[in-house]
């Protein structure tokens, strides 16, 4: 394999899918435990729910980017150097340099992006309620309904990449949502929380 046929394997790779796949899920199953939370605590204000999600997504965001960064730059700046140990050449400011730092960039960016817009998109409804534009009640049911639909597409997705039976994925990601429910709501039930 030649150095340019390397470089299109590795920006091919499916670390960037992963990291949106798991980052998303995770993002949607952190948020949806402080919803629930929040409400079965009696603060379905849709402003503390909102502060407490988007705080909840920023640190996902930074999270992710600083995280994503840091590993992926060395992993990335180790690949150069042992193929710049097999050239015998330095490869500072060259096209393979700048290919593995977009690499870097590209994947750092999904990895921090991805769960804040899942996050974005499941408080919504909230948004839409601090407009005035649904009930509280409304902003919990719809927001549920979007965990749900981001967790089974989520699912589908990861069927879809693996060439597996698509729905059954689905419903395995929604089941995760399903066991956070069930543990925070027992948990209130026995007033842990």
């Amino acid at each position: 394999m030649n150095i340019l046929e390397y470089l299109k394997s590795i920006s091919r790779e499916s670390i960037a899918r992963r990291y949106f796949l798991m980052n998303s899920f995770d993002g949607s199953l952190t948020i949806f435990g402080i919803i629930l939370a929040l409400q079965l605590a009696g603060s379905g204000n849709p402003k503390v729910i909102l502060i407490s999600c988007l705080g909840a997504a920023i640190a996902l965001a930074v999270s992710g980017v600083w995280s994503a960064y840091a590993a992926e730059k060395a992993e990335r700046l180790r690949e150069m150097k042992t193929l710049e140990r097999h050239i015998l050449r330095d490869l500072d400011d060259t096209r393979i340099e700048r290919q593995l730092n977009s690499i870097v960039l590209k994947v750092t960016l999904v990895n921090g992006l991805s769960p804040f817009i899942a996050v974005l998109v499941i408080i919504s409804p909230y948004i839409a309620s601090q407009l005035g534009l649904l009930s509280a009640d409304s902003a919990f049911t719809l927001s549920l309904i979007f965990v749900a639909t981001i967790l089974f597409s989520l699912g589908v997705i990861a069927g879809s990449i693996s060439e597996d039976d698509k729905l059954g994925n689905g419903v395995k990601m929604l089941s995760a949502g399903v066991v956070v429910a069930v543990i925070t709501i027992l948990l209130e039930a026995v007033r842990v929380i």
